[in-house]
């Protein structure tokens, strides 16, 4: 069966989710605030009439997703989605480039902004803004596929759209899947929400942030972000919903369903990360007290939120990273290169390949060291096969190939290596902030250099694979 055919069947459903819960609620707002915004009116009316024709001539046909239709579609519908998103932006009176810039950073939760003052923006706008990341946060295919049955038998399409969650704590039945990964996302949104509420928040605020919290997207509807509050209260759920979002939600799933915390205590990759954060958070904080010569509040202060919001790939900041002095928030770039855990919805190059790497790396001195003995490398109790080292490896390698690219091409258009480096970071591994003159925000970037960062968004997004395979020609031979 045609791809496009496939393709065009599968934009129907998601362009629906994407006018019913992402659209209409701020088109609403506006209604009731300055007057219905007639830019969100025009998307709103396109993707509900995209998705009626769809539905209509479409309906009753059977769909089967090759590995190929998965790879396309997934990557079609993110940059397609994208470009719809950023009409709105375009009303607002952004540039093409701030639009697509901001409407790709809010999708693939990376965080990152062009707006130079965020108090322009009308409220609804700004909702808007958050409900694009939360939209993003586990994916707008694998919402789909947890609420369209139409589109249901596409593993493929799953499996393309991020790693990791598939796994043995869910159903291999792909719909049962979806709908507990989104089941769980609503119920830790709601709980966001209503503990910030109590913490001091408005409804609005507390509402909003929930939804960059909970994706670990890092948008924030003021100008200062999370600093706008100077709330010990407010940071310290941060840090707890940052952390969960940044565990595999099979872990959690596993221990609500069986009231027990022993899938986390036993789960190798889940341990390596708390590890990886409460080293960082140590380095970060002395680095802080006796380089940097803070005070031990304020060390521990922004040693712990900062890191924690690095590293986890959400962006948060309590103030521009650059009054953090130079080598501590250095020290978390390069650590924030490792990422969440597999199954969340961090960014990175997750935790598990790393530790994967880490094993085998140990084991190899193990075999120079003992040439006799018998090692094996195990992850979670199970042997590493040698296709999975393989695969990391790959990966490994491949991430540093883009990661070069999209920093000589920064590089090329005039920026200088250390804001270049930190731009190019923050875009592949979905993080957001920046150092150098991207410490507070992306509006002095060229045009050509926002929509290259912007590529290397939905490159992160997707894991590198699911755009890579689309360059060989061998690939659309199949």
């Amino acid at each position: 069966m045609n791809t496009s055919l496939k393709l065009l069947r599968f934009l129907g459903p998601t362009l629906l989710f994407f006018a019913t819960f992402v659209i209409f609620p701020p088109l609403v707002m506006s209604h009731f605030g300055p007057g219905l915004d007639d830019n969100l009116l025009i998307v709103w009316l396109i993707s509900l009439i995209y998705a009626i024709t769809i539905a209509l001539t479409l309906r009753r046909r059977k769909f089967s997703y090759t590995p190929k239709d998965g790879f396309i579609i997934t990557f079609v519908t993110w940059v397609f989605v994208a470009l719809i998103a950023a009409f709105p932006f375009i009303g607002a009176g952004l540039s093409f480039s701030d639009s697509v810039f901001e409407a790709v950073s809010g999708l693939t939760t990376t965080g990152s902004t062009s707006i130079t003052n965020l108090s322009e923006l009308p409220d609804y706008l700004l909702l808007y803004r958050q409900l694009l990341q939360w939209a993003g946060g586990v994916g707008l295919v694998i919402i789909v596929l947890a609420i369209i049955p139409a589109v249901s038998g596409g593993m493929k399409v799953l499996q393309a759209e991020t790693a990791g969650f598939a796994d043995k704590s869910f159903s291999p039945r792909l719909r049962e899947t979806a709908r507990s990964l989104l089941r769980f996302y609503l119920l830790i949104t709601l709980m966001c929400a209503l503990a910030y509420w109590v913490a001091g928040m408005t409804i609005f605020e507390a509402a909003t942030h929930s939804f960059s919290t909970v994706s670990i997207g890092g948008f924030s509807i003021y100008n200062e972000n999370i600093g706008y509050f100077d709330s010990f209260q407010i940071e310290l759920i941060a840090v707890i919903f940052m952390l969960i979002s940044a565990t595999n939600f099979g872990l959690h799933f596993l221990a609500l369903t069986k009231r027990s915390i022993r899938y986390h205590v036993k789960n190798d990759e889940f341990k390596f990360f708390l590890l990886v954060i409460l080293l960082s958070v140590l380095v970060s904080t002395l680095t802080l007290l006796f380089k940097e010569g803070f005070s031990i509040n304020d060390s521990l202060r922004f040693g712990i939120f900062q890191t924690i919001s690095i590293v986890t790939t959400t962006g948060y900041t309590l103030e521009p990273l650059s009054n953090l002095g130079n080598t501590m928030p250095f020290f978390i770039f390069i650590i924030a290169f490792i990422g969440a855990c597999s199954g969340s919805v961090g960014g990175g190059m997750k935790a598990w390949r790393i530790l994967t790497l880490l094993k085998i790396g140990f084991s190899n001195i193990t075999k120079i060291m003992h040439p006799n003995a018998v090692s094996t490398t195990k992850m979670n109790g199970e042997k590493i096969s040698s296709s999975q080292i393989e695969a990391v490896f790959s990966f490994i390698a491949i991430y540093i190939a883009f990661f070069l690219l999209f920093l000589f091409v920064l590089i090329f258009q005039n920026v200088d290596f250390y804001s270049a480096f930190s731009g190019t970071a923050a875009a592949i591994n979905n993080l957001g902030p920046g150092l150098g003159q991207f410490a507070e925000n992306y509006s002095s970037l060229s045009d050509s250099a926002k929509l290259t960062l912007a590529g290397a968004m939905i490159v992160g997004r997707l894991e590198l694979f699911g755009v890579l395979i689309l360059l060989f020609p061998s690939y659309w031979r199949s």
